[in-house]
């Protein structure tokens, strides 16, 4: 289980700096840095100092940039990634053109968000934006509850931090027994979603989602569509 209240401010700090310079595209100026962390210089000079003698970044003139050891590192999640999206692409195409509506491949990103790993979308009016490399929050989406309901170690880590209410673990308890997830209307106003999990080996590694807006897909059309998909695509979404 993780503590989140036992948390190291120095690397809290370092990764907010890793995290800025990727959100800015890679690098970023100084003065800006400061300003998207709100580091005083002293530390955020300090951190900088530390991360580019480590080649986590590099400075070039006023601006700072990722740095290549960060490929190095990421390499094997790079490769999983890969194995990730080989393995469910059929079942994301699958449920996209069953739909019409814009489908979503997410994975587990830390113990309050995941991360859209891929998104296609749907070809019907009013059709929902890919969010693909978005990351959204664990608690109010179809998404997130998935991941919730079959982690215990993270449900500890919610517990814990006090942001796990009664309701919802009444809600993940019925997404273990039924096999998916309901959003209706909790992350976005007017949006419904339904999401199953996805398993290699029997481990629940990512998730599949799809989002309507309400009128279209109300919560019996979701019912219909969540039983429907795990029938036609069991062989796919439980390895």
């Amino acid at each position: 289980m993780i503590n989140e209240n036992r948390g190291i401010q120095s690397v809290e700090r370092a990764m907010l700096i890793l995290e800025s310079i990727a959100a800015a595209g890679g690098e970023i100026r100084l003065v800006d840095l400061a300003a998207h962390t709100g580091l005083h210089k002293s530390t955020l000079h300090g951190l900088l100092n530390t991360l580019a003698a480590m080649g986590y970044i590099s400075r070039r003139g006023t601006h700072y940039a990722l740095g290549l050891r960060l490929r190095e590192i990421a390499q094997p999640l790079n490769d999983a990634d890969a194995r990730i999206r080989e393995t469910f692409a059929p079942a994301l195409r699958m449920l996209a053109e069953r739909t019409g509506e814009t489908c979503f491949l997410a994975v587990p990103c830390g113990t309050r968000e995941y991360l859209y790993m891929d998104a296609l979308e749907g070809s019907a009016s009013l059709r929902v934006a890919s969010p693909r490399g978005r990351r959204a929050g664990l608690t109010t989406s179809a998404i997130g509850k998935v991941f919730l309901a079959f982690d215990e170690d993270l449900r500890r880590s919610l517990r814990r931090a006090h942001l796990l209410p009664a309701a919802l673990e009444v809600e993940l308890a019925r997404i273990v027994t039924e096999g998916y997830a309901l959003d209706l209307e909790e992350a976005e106003p007017g949006l419904n979603c339904v999401a199953l999990p996805l398993r290699l080996q029997g481990r629940v590694v990512a998730a599949l989602g799809v989002a309507a807006p309400a009128s279209r897909l109300p919560k019996s059309a979701l019912r219909t569509l969540a039983i429907r998909a795990m029938g036609e695509m069991f062989d796919i979404i439980k390895l």
